[in-house]
């Protein structure tokens, strides 16, 4: 069997307004009891990848408590498990912060392991990416390197700004910017199988050509020089780019149809675990299509919400499409519709808060 070692790399440009100003995108609260990094571990637990290393481009401190010591997502200690990869030198240097230079810095990862492939993707799409089938694919194929994809029809609307691959056959011959002028793009996923020693030459030549070029930047580059190969996805994936898309997506998964094709028996969602109380649903509770975590305490009407840990529901209150995270407070009587509510914030005074083209946000910790 081949030996593979994963890297997740958080090194983007990607943010989602307030949420992202003191953590990484890895590390936002998803439907509830979730961070968004969550799903791209479980992919690497459930294909059987116990060596992973996270690249951390910034924010480190809510991360480092998300993860704790990795056991939560039911790594192979003995063969491997979870290393946070920092890089101190660039941390504050925007253009020399990218996830080439901390594979370099923390080079001791890669050479120390005894891997054959190497499989990077990202936290911030959305997969059940079967990771061992697709070493299966790369391996079988002789390929180098392997650029995972997946053919879509409404590229004027999902993955805009992300790239997509120009295709000959099964090789890459172009990797380019989708500006959501087409709908039909075969979108890369951002998730690559690359031969060790071949990441090992490729970190080298990216140093020579620019110091400012990530692995991306790298792979486009080489398109012409090497045989980049390419493997088709078919299964569930979303793009959590923005403030907006985190929103949309969130929502989705409200929906039985969509929720079940990522959370299946056979493929387990692994997070941290938090001994809180059950739900305790008051009097006046009325829940309708909703996400509600361990810990909340409801005695007002939640339709199509998502509520973290610890969230209170006043009396009497209506909440309605909203996402409030860990610990929030929404007095009684409150009137919320479209509202994100970071952690710890809590509706008192101004009682009627509505969203309109996108949601409304309140910032961690804050008195409304």
């Amino acid at each position: 069997m081949a030996k593979v070692v994963g890297y997740i790399n958080l090194h983007s440009d990607i943010s989602y307004k307030g949420l992202t100003e003191r953590r990484p995108v890895a590390s936002v609260s998803f439907l509830g009891r979730y961070g968004i990094i969550d799903f791209v571990l479980s992919n690497m637990s459930n294909s059987n990848v116990d060596t992973v290393g996270i690249l951390i481009k910034e924010k480190p401190r809510s991360l480092f408590k998300h993860l704790g010591n990795g056991n939560s997502w039911n790594f192979n200690s003995k063969s491997g498990g979870v290393s946070l990869l920092y890089n101190e030198k660039y941390a504050n240097s925007p253009m020399y912060n990218h996830d080439i230079n901390n594979i370099v810095e923390n080079i001791a990862f890669l050479e120390k392991s005894k891997a054959d492939y190497v499989v990077i993707a990202p936290a911030h799409i959305i997969t059940t990416m079967n990771y061992a089938e697709v070493v299966d694919a790369h391996a079988k194929s002789g390929a180098e390197i392997t650029m995972v994809y997946q053919k879509i029809n409404n590229a004027d609307e999902a993955f805009v700004g992300s790239d997509f691959l120009r295709l000959k056959g099964k090789q890459v011959m172009e990797i380019k910017n989708n500006k959501g002028n087409r709908k039909e793009r075969n979108i890369s996923l951002e998730t690559y199988i690359i031969n060790k020693k071949t990441l090992l030459k490729i970190i080298q030549y990216a140093q020579k050509v620019s110091s400012f070029f990530n692995l991306r930047d790298t792979l486009a580059y080489l398109c012409d020089e090497r045989k980049i190969m390419a493997y088709e996805y078919k299964g569930f994936a979303r793009c959590i780019d923005s403030y907006g898309s985190y929103y949309k997506v969130s929502m989705e998964f409200l929906d039985m149809d969509i929720s079940t094709q990522v959370f299946k028996s056979t493929w387990p969602i692994f997070t941290n675990t938090n001994d809180t109380p059950p739900t305790k649903y008051l009097k006046n509770a009325i829940v309708k299509k909703s996400f509600v975590a361990n810990g909340a305490v409801i005695d007002g009407e939640v339709d199509g919400c998502i509520l973290s840990r610890n969230v209170t529901i006043g009396k009497n209150a209506v909440v309605k499409n909203c996402i409030i995270l860990n610990g929030s407070k929404v007095c009684a009587g409150a009137h919320l519709e479209n509202v994100i509510i970071d952690k710890d914030a809590r509706i008192e005074k101004k009682t009627e808060l509505i969203g309109e083209e996108e949601p409304l946000y309140v910032r961690e910790g804050d008195v409304v």
